[in-house]
Parts: C-alpha cells; sequence; structure tokens
C-alpha cells in the first residue's frame, strides 16, 4: 500500500466517525426536543471539536495510578 492509500483509508474513516456522531447528536437533539437550529449548530460545532479531542487525548487522558506493593 502506499502512503497515498493510507492516507486516503485514514480520512475516510475520521469523516466516517464524524458523521456518525452528528447523526447521533441529532438523535440526541430530537429526543430531548431541542429545536433543530441549536441542534444543527451543534453538530456543526462536532466537526470542529471531534479531531481536536483525537489531538488532545494523549495530553488530557488521565494518568493510570500505580499501587506500590504494600509492605509486610
Amino acid at each position: 500500500m502506499s502512503s497515498d492509500t493510507i492516507g486516503t483509508i485514514v480520512a475516510l474513516v475520521v469523516v466516517a466517525a464524524a458523521a456518525c456522531s452528528t447523526v447521533w447528536v441529532l438523535r440526541d437533539a430530537a429526543a430531548r426536543g431541542i429545536p433543530r437550529r441549536k441542534a444543527l449548530t451543534w453538530a456543526a460545532l462536532q466537526w470542529v471539536e471531534f479531531p481536536l479531542f483525537l489531538w488532545f487525548y494523549r495530553r488530557i487522558r488521565p494518568k493510570t495510578k500505580r499501587t506500590s506493593p504494600s509492605a509486610p
């Protein structure tokens, strides 16, 4: 596989994931009775936030606490 093919596949996966979460935002807004205009605004903002979340995920992920072995 060439790097162009891999880049295209990665881009398609990211767009598909953002599209699925947009559908989730719209369905959730409809279930809560939120106006369509506000739901569309949230869905549009979600497209901006989705890549940022992936980019910052490693930085904001909580550190796992390692427990030290207890002394007898």
